[in-house]
């Protein structure tokens, strides 16, 4: 069954809410692109306390992979999700194993077919949570149905364990994504009310979509 992450939550209200239907709630703590979903440090340790029964992901962009274990390891979020350089080495092996949590890589699809490659070669590493693969944060292109990836990219890592799908995802075109039965997909701006801010219901929809259940 195709895994569920909401991700971009800023509050412990929508952390619970999310926590009823998703496997994982991903909390934004460090970006170089501005976006409404960064938290700081107090918000995300409170929303880390606030949930039960789901495996929490702290989100990094714009650090070093080892900065960027540290700070997700010491605010104990269960994985870290890690948005730069794909080249994990030693070091950071180290730090996953010292901190007790686990990387989860995404890479941004351009057009780039090498991506895909990529993520199928990581994927099956011990230390690696699953790989995402997502739309750029900026310049991104849109697809079919209002998905900012492709529909052959989903097709080629449907059924891949460990490769997860991100990108302009919503109830509405959640069917589509999930008949290709995808590890993981990730949702953020298709299910909120605004910017940061998560709607119940829409995702209520997108689960009984990803589950094949009513919620």
């Amino acid at each position: 069954m195709t895994l569920l992450k909401i991700c971009g939550v800023t509050s412990q209200r929508d952390a619970v809410m999310a926590s009823k239907y998703a496997d994982y709630v991903g909390v934004i703590v460090h970006s170089s692109v501005p976006t409404p979903r960064l938290v700081d440090r107090g918000r995300a340790r409170e929303i880390i306390n606030a949930v039960r029964g789901v495996r929490t992901v702290g989100v990094v962009e714009g650090l070093d992979v080892a900065s960027a274990i540290k700070l997700v390891g010491e605010l104990g979020f269960d994985v870290v999700q890690y948005h730069g350089d794909t080249t994990v080495t030693d070091e950071a092996i180290d730090l996953l194993n010292q901190h007790g949590i686990r990387l989860a890589l995404a890479m941004a699809y351009a057009g780039d077919d090498f991506i895909i490659e990529k993520a199928l070669d990581i994927a099956p590493r011990n230390y690696i949570e699953y790989v995402l693969i997502d739309a750029p944060k900026v310049g991104f292109r849109t697809y079919e149905h209002g998905l900012k990836i492709p529909l052959s990219v989903i097709r080629r890592v449907g059924g891949v364990p460990k490769v997860g799908i991100a990108g302009g995802i919503n109830p509405s075109n959640a069917p589509i994504v999930v008949s290709y039965k995808p590890y993981l997909v990730d949702v953020s701006s298709g299910v909120e009310k605004k910017p940061g801010v998560k709607d119940g219901d829409l995702v209520r929809r997108i689960a009984e979509v990803v589950k094949g259940v009513k919620c």
